[in-house]
């Protein structure tokens, strides 16, 4: 394989490293007992949203990883760049997580500490695309099909394991998505490991 077609299905295959990684606590969950799985249960004007779903998550990744990050990238030390679009790219989802799925019975800043925690390892994931795609829309494509799993996939959940499942799993996405992209990351690496 030539390396300009290892380049191009490179940022592929990460996406859906990326969306596979992100979603598993679904399966593990439903394996465990601790869920059921349903899909297409949501009110109809969910699905009419998922356009606009989208177009959002779209806007947001050229926006935080495109406009942002490549703002940071240029002004901030070498390495600083991601983790501070990571922290910035938590703000919108960590707001539409709490807005579309509210769990009214758990205390709230439970419910916030637990989306920090599990959109921050995302953003980070979606950086690490930018970063070795050199683009931003890689990350826009996964960003939207994991709004579009999350509107369409419902959960019910049983027991509190499910939380620390979905961690675990935003966590996995991170170390995936480095590790699909070992190679084009490895110039970022290695400019890091001369300033230390």
């Amino acid at each position: 394989m030539t390396r300009t077609g290892e380049r191009s299905v490179l940022p592929v295959l990460a996406v859906l490293a990326f969306l596979a990684a992100a979603l598993a606590y679904l399966p593990a969950a439903r394996a465990l007992h601790y869920a059921t799985i349903a899909v297409f249960t949501r009110p109809a004007s969910w699905y009419y949203a998922l356009p606009f779903v989208v177009l959002l998550a779209l806007l947001h990744e050229a926006l935080v990883r495109g406009v942002l990050y490549g703002a940071l990238r240029r002004r901030v030390r070498a390495g600083l760049g991601a983790p501070l679009a990571a922290f910035a790219g938590v703000v919108a989802p960590v707001a539409a997580r709490l807005w579309l799925f509210p769990f009214p019975a758990v205390p709230w800043p439970l419910v916030v500490g637990q989306a920090i925690v599990v959109e921050l390892p995302l953003s980070l994931a979606l950086c690490l695309l930018a970063l070795a795609t050199g683009r931003w829309l890689p990350g826009g494509v996964a960003l939207s099909l994991l709004w579009t799993a999350r509107i369409v996939i419902v959960p019910t959940f049983r027991g509190s394991p499910l939380p620390t499942l979905e961690i675990l799993a935003a966590i996995l996405a991170a170390a995936v998505v480095a590790l699909v992209l070992h190679k084009p990351l490895t110039p970022h690496r290695e400019a890091l490991e001369e300033l230390s």
